[in-house]
């Protein structure tokens, strides 16, 4: 009895054993199940670190997620090398294959392992220029170039940075890398590094010849004072696409010009209606701008604001005259000498009046001609 029952207690004993036991697989999914990204994170490595070049059904996916898991305590360059172990096995489907190859350059970058970065960015490169879809082929390829541009500015290498950043732009004509090269733009112009920033911008706009390059090529030229050049490379753009923003720097530069050339003045009246009509925000000081131009053009309706300034003042001061010569009294109080000079003030206010009329009447003919001015800018915006 005593034999069967240390059996028994045996053979209990040795079926617990068996069922805290764990395969590889039941640990892979274990550790995958794990909600927090860290702990998942060091699960997966302590799976690696006890089955790795075993031959383990998952052995590739653990190297695959612990590269993708996101995680900021996680070993970045670890996880880089994990990410390339994952691509060169068997069994990692297209979708995580592309999340990896794009993983695996910012890891390395986030790692201060630069040369591995541009050599991953490179790799993405490649791989976009053999991808089927075109519109996503262009993005991976712009996505590299970006990457290794992005590293090159922050380390200082603003020539690498922008020629980088440039070819992106070639490939993907996208606003986010547009906002790159302002970026690098803003960084030269903080450090007066203004002759670097046209030699950059110069190289961009020789390739792009687009608004875009356009903008950041003129500004940097009108920050060095180079404002004809500038103009004329604002224009060059601006003919290729009407954007809000060279509209508006060709009219500031022309309401300077004016002041000195008065014969841009309708170049700076067109310009200035066509920046109102392409910057809604601004529209009323570019629209004041240009009629306050087409105006002065008028030298008798120049004139004519002050004088009616004059008028206005003279209404004032006969209206005072009048009410002190009224105030506290009745009708039967005021004498015929009183009266005689009420009636010559109604009349002088009265004449001051009409003068003002008449002298609005001649600016409501020119203000007709202006707004005339504005739908035909309008007309060929087609706005």
């Amino acid at each position: 009895m005593k034999r069967t029952f240390i059996a028994v207690m045996t053979l209990g004993l040795l079926c617990a054993g068996l069922a805290v036991a764990q395969s590889p697989d039941e640990e892979y999914l274990k550790a995958m199940q794990i909600s927090d990204k860290c702990q998942k994170v060091q699960a997966l490595e302590a799976y690696l670190a006890k089955y790795a070049g075993q031959g383990t059904t998952n052995e590739h996916w653990a190297y695959a997620y612990y590269c993708l898991t996101p995680c900021a305590s996680k070993n970045a360059a670890k996880a880089a090398e994990y990410g390339e172990k994952a691509l060169g096995m068997a069994g990692i489907d297209s979708a995580t294959k592309l999340q990896l190859i794009i993983a695996i350059p910012q890891l390395y970058y986030s790692a201060g392992q630069a040369a591995k970065g541009d050599a991953g960015a490179r790799k993405l490169i490649d791989f976009g220029k053999s991808y089927s879809d075109a519109k996503t082929a262009a993005q991976l390829q712009a996505g590299g170039y970006v990457m290794i541009g992005q590293f090159a500015e922050k380390s200082g290498d603003f020539g690498a940075a922008a020629e980088n950043y440039i070819t992106a732009y070639g490939i993907l004509k996208d606003p986010s890398i547009s906002k790159q090269l302002n970026g690098l733009a803003n960084t030269l112009y903080k450090g007066g590094k203004y002759a670097e920033a046209e030699q950059v911008f110069r190289q961009f706009y020789a390739a792009d010849k687009g608004p875009e390059s356009a903008a950041l090529l003129g500004q940097t030229l009108y920050k060095q004072n180079k404002t004809v050049e500038a103009l004329a490379i604002y224009r060059e753009g601006y003919a290729k696409k009407r954007t809000a923003s060279l509209a508006q720097n060709i009219a500031i530069i022309l309401n300077s010009q004016v002041k000195t050339d008065p014969s841009k003045t309708a170049e700076a009246i067109d310009a200035n209606i066509e920046a109102a009509l392409l910057n809604a925000a601004q529209q009323k000081n570019f629209l004041g701008q240009a009629q306050n131009l087409f105006v002065g053009q008028d030298k008798e309706l120049a004139s004519s604001y002050g004088k009616i300034e004059e008028h206005s003042k003279a209404i004032e001061e006969f209206t005072k005259t009048y009410n002190s010569k009224i105030e506290g009294k009745s009708e039967d109080d005021l004498s015929d000498a009183d009266k005689r000079i009420l009636k010559q003030l109604e009349a002088n206010i009265e004449a001051e009046k009409q003068a003002i009329e008449k002298i609005q009447a001649g600016q409501k003919g020119v203000l007709d001609k202006f707004n005339a001015r504005v739908a035909q800018v309008r007309q060929r915006l087609g706005k």
